[in-house]
């Protein structure tokens, strides 16, 4: 098992380069006391404890679940907040994040702010990522760049913001819009342009410019072409593959590429289809999703907007009661036993029952 877990998504830039980038991060951030919780967490994914007497060393917090675009496989689009126990759309205010950040700095490395929304649309994200930063706190953001004007461009680079991600899934108008729905593909570029020109104007070092790539039926083909505009734009590029409901068949035939590319990539039903045993979700000891109202949520990998699923609430309790609660030791004796045999309510006995029956309905390597 890797110690630093590299995100095995990113296959644009180099893994050098990407070692690079992690282990300065690593380094610029790191205390005594964050190296050896970062220790501790690490050892106890190996002995899989489902008590943690450490804390996530990184979170993902999400200041808004608020979007101006409509993607058809967000987890925000299949299903709207309108039924009763729904969380609702909002933003997380200031406050709260400080009150985040001032329990757990201690501990973190990284807080990637970004969730469900759009993260530039509110303009205290600046402030937030300035407490965290000077908490000394790697802030990263995925972005989609449309709602970012001139008057923004000067607060991205003087917040402190370590790592942009900016999202484009295509190479014009046509194959952009496909998937991100609402967007401007000429927008985006041209607010790139003016955040490297601003950067190189400042001398800023920070932050890494990224372009994130989803791969996908109509634009698999495009990667070459995608690559050469980003290193035009002077930013690096990564390649990720779409995400889809292995369940639904009209998303999977509608986005995923042909199998053969889905078998180049690794793709997620071609990962499943060569393993034996689910393997342990390191969520659990690594990091926490703190969605904009508080409710924190074991992962970001499937629909946060049902409340019943939150493992507890800030506004409730604090961190570190919630980290080692009935629902967080619940989910982690899971892969301890190697058997779902939780509450039905906890949101990870239905992940893995889920991925049961994916593993089960997909042909293994050894029947072929």
């Amino acid at each position: 098992m890797s110690i630093i877990n590299i995100p095995f998504e990113t296959m644009g830039l180099s893994k050098t380069i990407r070692l690079k980038q992690y282990f300065i991060s690593f380094l610029r951030h790191s205390t005594i006391r964050k190296l050896f919780n970062f220790l501790k967490i690490e050892f106890q994914i190996l002995i899989k404890s489902d008590r943690v007497s450490g804390m996530p060393y990184i979170l993902k917090v999400e200041n808004t679940n608020i979007c101006n675009f409509k993607c058809p496989v967000c987890y925000e689009n299949r299903k709207k907040h309108d039924f009763e126990g729904a969380r609702g759309y909002g933003r997380m205010g200031l406050q709260d994040f400080q009150k985040i950040v001032d329990e757990l700095s201690p501990w973190v490395y990284r807080i990637n702010l970004y969730g469900f929304g759009e993260p530039f649309l509110f303009d205290e994200i600046f402030e937030m990522i300035r407490y965290a930063t000077n908490h000394n706190i790697s802030v990263a953001i995925t972005s989609n760049f449309n709602t970012v004007a001139n008057d923004k461009i000067d607060k991205i680079l003087d917040s402190g913001l370590e790592h942009l991600v900016i999202s484009i899934d295509g190479v014009d108008q046509k194959t952009y819009e496909k998937y991100q729905v609402g967007g401007d593909y000429d927008k985006v570029i041209s607010n790139i342009q003016m955040l490297v020109e601003a950067k190189k104007k400042k001398k800023k070092k920070y932050p890494i410019v990224d372009w994130q790539f989803l791969i996908m039926r109509h634009n698999y083909h495009l990667q070459d072409k995608a690559a050469r505009i980003a290193k035009s734009l002077g930013i690096g590029i990564r390649f990720s593959r779409i995400g889809v409901d292995l369940t639904n068949d009209k998303e999977c035939s509608e986005w995923l590429p042909d199998i053969n590319i889905r078998e180049q990539l690794n793709f997620e039903d071609r990962l499943i289809e060569k393993q034996e045993n689910i393997p342990l979700c390191t969520w659990l000891y690594r990091t926490a999703f703190i969605n904009w109202d508080l409710g924190v949520s074991p992962c970001c990998n499937y629909y946060t907007g049902e409340k019943q699923y939150d493992f507890g609430n800030l506004q409730a309790k604090s961190f570190s009661v919630i980290w080692n609660g009935d629902s967080y030791v619940e989910a982690r004796r899971i892969f301890k036993v190697r058997k779902s045999n939780c509450s039905n309510e906890n949101i990870c006995h239905k992940c893995i029952e889920k991925r049961k029956r994916m593993m089960e309905s997909l042909p293994r390597q050894s029947e072929k």
